[in-house]
Parts: structure tokens; C-alpha cells; sequence
């Protein structure tokens, strides 16, 4: 594939005064030097004579030094290493050849307009200039041809100037564009094909490459139009010229006899017909370019789709794998929990102590309400938030199993909206659900024989709004929430209360005694 290096990226890549900037623009340099001098030192002084040596207008433009050297640099290196080579080399040619100033651009710029067709082709399809393949040889010689006709657009400019007739004129664009073609088949195709591989192994050991960027539907509009611009720019100057030049003819008309002015209109219609040839040359190369552009896109979308669907399984597998191992993981904690709570029971079995007994159970209480959220990810596809009113269901049944006594009916009663919570609240939150209900088991009804708590979550908004009601006596001294707490069981509470984040309310008297707890999923708490 073709992989320039850019000049602006080296500047920009690499120290001015690094060994591999200062050797590369030496000999760049010397290269420019070297190629202008000769140019000028071996160019025939009747290279445009009609009636010279056909074979020797030939050979000028199959051993042009310029645009072997540019076409080298322009594959190596990139387009504006060759640039400067071929426009500076071909503008002081026709500046010594006696043309005009502006006229001595144009004909520069024809011969760089070779370059651009190369530029653009290999910019856009990924072939590879180095011709080990028959496909990219057959670009390459498609290639060759149109931007050898283009670059023929410069004949125009030159015989206009040095009043050339149609035959001449003629003549010149044949030697141009032919020589132009042989030159890049016979000799820049072989020196690719033998010394490219080499120069890339070095390239790659000397130097990094520049990301490519990708070729867009706009890039590619932008290029054509700028194309059929340059085109057009060659076709009004030459039917300028054409027009000053029957002017003139017509001025000095009691001179010159008529065929002058008809050899004019000859040379006139000769730039009308071979630029609507070089405008359908490169039409074409630009229908094959986007073309070929197209199905280029189209199979790298089915690569990435392809790539895309095949990630896309493999993350359906990884997240298949990873959903077992969470299953497996809470599973595995339920069982480590249970397995703590038959140590408590166990434990409790062996002491006779009614404090010791009161220390476990509450123990074995705790343990059991984040087991109950371990047990609901369990049965959940979703291993990170806990359908809470299935969590309460399962934590109120065994509160009341747990703490049910034969001589006393005291009920749960609870009411919970379809809610879910991230397990960074559920837990804490479940925590003190389960310490409230036991502080009211244990203290809420001693003088009493029945009694019932109350629950109820509701989400309004963002806020959760949690509320534990009992009809026992109350509290004899109630505790605020700011004040320090003696009871082990308030001071858990108010833990919670923070780790929640939220805010909570107690109202106590005797038939009515609640906890009113506000709190939203922002600013979680974070783990650990």
C-alpha cells in the first residue's frame, strides 16, 4: 500500500537538528538542484522544431530527469516532496524556453497535474504501487495513460506561445503525452518493482508512518472538482491564446497571407477536440476511482460488520459467563451467611446466659436481612439492583417467624411499591428496616398482648420515602437523632441513617410511634 510520509509531519514529528530530518532534507534538496540543472544542461535547443529529429522530442520526454525523479519521490515519499521537484525544474525550463511568466506556471503545474492523478488514484484505493500483483499493475498503467494525457494539456500553452501551426502543435502533443506514457511503464515501473521493497523496510526502521486518514465522500467530491477546475483553467488559456493569436494575425493581415489565420483555427479546433479527450479520460478515472472507492468502503463496512457481530457474540458469551459467576457468587455468600447463622444457633445451644442469647439472636437477625438480599440477586437476572418489595416479603415472613411468640400476636403489615435499588442502598437500607422492627418486637409491646407494625416505601420523584409505624406504648425517652444513644440498636440505626445519606424523622407517644425515613439514590455511598 502506498504510505507517504508527509513533509509537515516530519517537521513536526522529529527535531530540526535530528541525523534522519537533516539527511533526508539535504537530499532533498540536492535532488532539486541536481534535477534543474539537468534539465537545462540537456535540453536540445530545436526540441520543438517540427522538422527535427521526431525520435529526439521522443526521448525528451522519456528520459525527463524531473518527472523521473518526481514520479520516485511522489511514490517514496509523497506528493510534496515531488511538487516542488517537477514544478520548479519544469517552470525554469519554460522561463529559459522564452515564455511568458504566468504562461511558464501553467505549463509547471501541467506537468505536476501527473502527480495529482497518481496522488489521488492511490490515496484512495488500497493497492499497492510496488506491482507484485496483476490488478495493481493494471492500475497502474490505466493510471499512467490518463495522467499522461492530462498532463498534455501543457502542449497547448507552449505552441500557442511560440506559434506553433496544427501540425506542429499536433506533433508536440503526441511526443508529450507518448513519452510521457513510456517514460512511467519502461522506466519508473521497473525501478518501483526492484528497489520499493527495500526502500520501505528502511523507511519503516527509520521512520514513523502518519496515521492514514480515511477518504471521505466529500474529500472525494472536493478532489474531482478540483480537477475539472485545473482542466478548465488549461482550456480557457488556450482558447485565450488562440483568440490573441487570430488577432494578431488578423492585424497584420496585408503580410501574411490567409492559410496563417486558418493554421490558427486549425490549432484552436486541435485544443477543442484533445481537451474534450483528456476531459473523458479523466471523467472515467474519476468514475473508477469512486467506483472502486465505493466497493472498497463497502467491503470494509462488511469487514466491520463482521468484526462487529463477532464482538458482539463474544461479549454475549463474556456476559453469560460473567452473569453465572455473579449468580454463583451470591449464591455462594447466601450459603456462607446460612452457614454463620447455624454457628450462631449452635452457639446459642451451648450458653444459658439470657444476655449472651439476646447478643446472638440479634446477630443472627442482622445476618439473615443481607442474606435475604443476596438470596433476591440470586433469583434475579439483574445481579446489580434488588426488587426490594420481594426482598421486604421474604424479611417481614421471617421476622415474624423469628420473633413470634406464643403469647403474644403481634403482625407485620407491609406495603411497598415495585421498586429496585442498587445493593448499595438495599443493604444498609434492608439493615435498618430489620433493626427497627426488632427494637419494636422487643420494646414496643411488653405491657401489651397484640400489637401490629406498619411499613410502607413509596417513590415519589428521586425520593424514597420509607415510614415504620407501631401501635405499642413508645418510647419513655425519646431519642433524637442528634444526641448520643446508649442503645446499641439506635446508634445502628442512625449509622445507617448516614450511610444512607437520608434523613429521618421519630415521633413517639402511646398507640403511635414512627420512623419516617427520606432518602434519594444521589450521591450513593461508596463501597467500602
Amino acid at each position: 500500500m502506498w504510505k507517504p510520509i508527509h513533509l509537515d509531519f516530519i517537521l513536526g514529528r522529529y527535531e530540526p537538528f535530528d541525523k534522519r530530518v537533516i539527511v533526508v532534507l539535504i537530499g532533498w534538496i540536492l535532488l532539486i538542484s541536481g534535477t534543474i540543472w539537468f534539465s537545462l544542461n540537456n535540453l536540445p535547443s530545436d526540441w520543438i522544431d517540427p522538422g527535427g529529429n521526431k525520435n529526439e522530442l521522443l526521448k525528451i520526454f522519456i528520459l525527463n530527469p524531473s518527472m523521473i525523479i518526481g514520479l520516485l519521490l511522489l511514490f517514496w515519499f509523497g506528493f510534496e516532496w515531488s511538487f516542488i521537484v517537477v514544478f520548479l525544474s519544469m517552470f525554469i525550463i519554460g522561463v529559459f524556453s522564452s515564455l511568458d511568466p504566468f504562461w511558464a506556471i501553467l505549463f509547471g503545474l501541467s506537468f505536476t497535474f501527473t502527480l495529482s492523478i497518481y496522488a489521488i488514484v492511490y490515496h484512495c484505493l488500497n493497492f499497492s504501487y510496488q506491482l507484485r500483483s496483476v490488478s495493481s499493475i493494471v492500475l497502474y498503467v490505466g493510471t499512467s495513460f490518463v495522467a499522461s494525457t492530462a498532463s498534455s494539456l501543457g502542449t497547448f500553452i507552449w505552441s500557442l506561445e511560440h506559434d506553433l501551426n496544427a501540425s506542429e502543435t499536433i506533433y508536440m502533443w503526441n511526443g508529450w503525452w507518448s513519452g510521457s506514457f513510456l517514460q512511467t511503464v519502461f522506466i519508473i515501473a521497473p525501478i518501483l518493482y526492484i528497489c520499493s521493497p527495500a526502500l520501505e523496510r528502511w523507511k519503516e526502521k527509520t521512520f514513523e508512518f502518519p496515521e492514514k486518514k480515511e477518504v471521505s465522500t466529500k474529500w472525494i467530491y472536493s478532489t474531482v472538482i478540483l480537477i475539472t477546475v485545473v482542466i478548465s483553467v488549461f482550456i480557457f488559456s488556450g482558447d485565450y491564446l488562440a483568440k490573441k493569436r487570430i488577432a494578431e494575425q488578423v492585424h497584420t493581415m496585408k503580410t501574411l497571407t490567409s492559410e496563417a489565420i486558418i493554421s490558427s483555427i486549425e490549432s484552436f479546433g486541435i485544443i477543442t477536440w484533445v481537451s474534450i479527450w483528456i476531459v473523458f479520460c479523466v471523467g472515467i478515472g474519476a468514475v473508477f476511482v469512486i467506483t472502486s472507492w465505493n466497493t472498497e468502503l463497502k467491503k470494509k463496512v462488511e469487514e466491520r460488520t463482521g468484526s462487529l457481530t463477532i464482538a458482539e457474540e463474544r461479549l454475549k458469551e463474556s456476559l453469560s459467563e460473567k452473569e453465572t459467576l455473579l449468580n454463583e457468587i451470591h449464591h455462594r455468600v447466601k450459603n456462607n451467611l446460612a452457614v454463620v447463622i447455624a454457628l450462631l444457633d449452635l452457639q446459642r445451644m451451648r450458653n444459658t446466659d439470657p444476655g449472651i442469647i439476646k447478643v446472638l439472636d440479634d446477630a443472627k437477625s442482622r445476618i439473615k436481612s443481607m442474606g435475604f438480599v443476596h438470596e433476591t440477586l440470586y433469583q434475579t437476572e439483574d445481579f446489580a439492583n434488588v426488587e426490594f418489595s420481594e426482598y421486604l416479603d421474604r424479611l417481614c415472613h421471617s421476622l415474624e417467624a423469628t420473633l413470634k411468640t406464643p403469647d403474644k400476636e403481634i403482625n407485620i403489615v407491609h406495603d411497598c411499591d415495585k421498586i429496585s435499588l442498587p445493593i448499595q442502598k438495599a443493604i444498609p437500607l434492608g439493615l435498618l428496616i430489620n433493626e427497627i422492627i426488632v427494637n419494636s418486637y422487643k420494646h414496643a409491646f411488653k405491657e401489651l398482648n397484640e400489637g401490629t407494625v406498619s411499613l410502607s416505601l413509596n417513590k415519589t420523584g428521586d425520593e424514597y420515602f420509607l415510614e415504620i409505624k407501631d401501635n405499642g406504648v413508645g418510647f419513655s425517652n425519646l431519642e433524637k437523632p442528634g444526641k448520643d444513644s446508649k442503645s446499641l440498636g439506635m446508634k445502628l440505626i442512625k449509622t445507617l441513617t448516614k450511610q444512607l445519606r437520608g434523613n429521618l424523622d421519630l415521633h413517639s407517644e402511646y398507640g403511635d410511634t414512627s420512623f419516617r425515613l427520606k432518602f434519594s439514590l444521589e450521591n450513593q455511598p461508596q463501597d467500602g
